[in-house]
């Protein structure tokens, strides 16, 4: 029984690396506004942790009750947190993606609401079905 937590973590570690792990978190800011911090795998790269974030700000801004909202703040970065050497003779980096999005709540009746994006366009037309499963852990 000694080595099962040594085999989970590897297991996950695997599952990760295979699937490419995905996590948001959300931080109120305002009642109408909230920052999207997400953090992928390397495997996800910059434009799929990107896209992930984004509709995880579309799903936030469903769940508050609203449909309009405005990107008021994007930072995006790459890190190499370890490596490895292969079977092949080389040496294989990996890392994570991170992008952070603050995103205003637009109402009807505010300033620009014409122009700001449509979470449920955003999501397409099984926007109720992605909103009820929630945050997505892996980029596929």
């Amino acid at each position: 029984m000694e080595g099962q937590p040594v085999r989970k973590l590897l297991l996950v570690g695997s599952l990760c690396l295979v699937v490419g792990c995905v996590e948001t978190s959300v931080q109120p800011l305002s009642q109408s506004s909230f920052k999207i911090s997400t953090e992928a795998e390397d495997l996800c790269g910059a434009k799929g942790t990107r896209q992930i974030a984004f509709r995880e700000a579309a799903i936030e801004v469903i769940k508050r009750g609203e449909d309009r909202f405005v990107v008021v703040g994007d930072q995006s970065r790459s890190e190499i947190t370890g490596g490895i050497f292969t079977t092949y003779g080389g040496f294989d980096t990996y890392g994570t993606n991170t992008q952070d999005m603050v995103i205003q709540i637009v109402r009807k009746g505010d300033p620009g609401f014409s122009d700001a994006l449509s979470a449920r366009q955003t999501l397409g037309p099984d926007w109720q079905a992605i909103v009820a499963k929630g945050s997505s852990d892996s980029c596929l």
